[in-house]
């Protein structure tokens, strides 16, 4: 048994370490598996490939469907344009759920602002028999609408994108900062921001954008409307054809004594209405001069009459023209 004792001891010590290898290698493997090869690990890759503008290899990542709409956040500038706003992004937080399920939270700022997004994984096989392989579990991306009345074309993220019936929606690689506006000659609207942090934000939040019109379009009407009440003073009548401007009196009148003067200029305000846009009441301030003659005596008066007519004008305008047309007088 003596002789025995070196070769036992020899056996154990070889068990001993083959069982601390065999530990040590389960503990390896679980390492990997948690901290290279986790969950987390592929959506840090994935925001990777957002900050990069790399819309393909994130959507073959993701594996989702992309819906209908117009895909311009999806890849290239308008992708990084989508991500570029989002500071400090990073994992906070990696749930393993059970039965190969995980979520992973991110946290991120957007103009100092704290969001989050919750990602779910589930684990997709094994490679070489021990590491873990995860995949995304989203079957569909998520998209925003944008709406716009009298354009058919906003901005979004600095990239031009055509509206169908004055609204377009857009697929988005979560997440995504996505901001739209438009200007034109004579409307524009205020540029809207929204952070989409969950397909559910994207389904509840959509982005209508106000319209309003633009000073050029104010001066332009106004400048009709000059033209068109300046035309009705010319006229050396009581009552100027298809104008406002009106006299009535029993008096002998010379029509070369009439003289009509502008005191105060219509003010054109522009409003919707009905899903386009209308004139509101128009009023202008007017001083009248004239001889009157009475008809029984033979007496003549010279007069000065101040008054204010009311009258109203239909506006046509599209993206590049206007027309006021007065609906006033005979």
């Amino acid at each position: 048994m003596q002789n025995g004792s070196p070769l036992v001891k020899v056996v154990a010590l070889w068990v001993a370490a083959l069982l601390a290898v065999a530990v040590a290698g389960i503990l390896s493997v679980a390492w990997v598996n948690q901290r290279v090869l986790g969950p987390d690990r592929l959506v840090a890759e994935y925001f990777d490939l957002l900050r990069a503008g790399e819309g393909g290899l994130a959507l073959g990542l993701v594996g989702a469907e992309v819906p209908d709409g117009n895909a311009i956040l999806l890849d290239g500038a308008g992708l990084r344009a989508s991500v570029a706003p989002i500071q400090d992004f990073r994992i906070a937080e990696t749930d393993l759920l059970g039965e190969g399920h995980a979520a992973v939270t991110s946290t991120y700022s957007v103009d100092g602002e704290q969001y989050r997004t919750v990602f779910r994984l589930r684990q997709s096989g094994r490679d070489w028999l021990f590491f873990d392989r995860w995949a995304f579990e989203t079957p569909e991306l998520p998209a925003l609408q944008v709406s716009a009345d009298t354009t058919s074309e906003v901005t979004v993220n600095g990239i031009e994108s055509p509206l169908a019936k004055g609204a377009q929606r857009l697929p988005l690689l979560l997440p995504a900062v996505v901001q739209a506006g438009y200007e034109d000659k004579y409307f524009e609207a205020e540029p809207k921001t929204r952070v989409v942090d969950a397909a559910a934000t994207a389904q509840r939040e959509p982005l209508d954008l106000v319209t309003q019109p633009t000073r050029q379009l104010v001066e332009d009407i106004d400048r009709q409307i000059r033209e068109y009440v300046d035309g009705c003073a010319e006229q050396q009548v009581l009552k100027p054809a298809g104008c406002p401007l009106t006299y009535d009196t029993n008096a002998r009148v010379a029509a070369d004594t009439i003289d009509w003067d502008i005191t105060e200029y219509p003010s054109a305000q522009v409003g919707a209405y009905d899903g386009g846009w209308v004139l509101r009441p128009l009023e202008v301030g007017t001083t009248l001069t004239l001889e009157e003659q009475d008809l029984m005596t033979g007496l003549t008066e010279e007069k000065t009459i101040t008054e204010s007519f009311g009258f109203t004008a239909t506006l046509d305008v599209d993206a590049r023209t206007v027309r006021v047309t007065p609906a006033a007088g005979d």
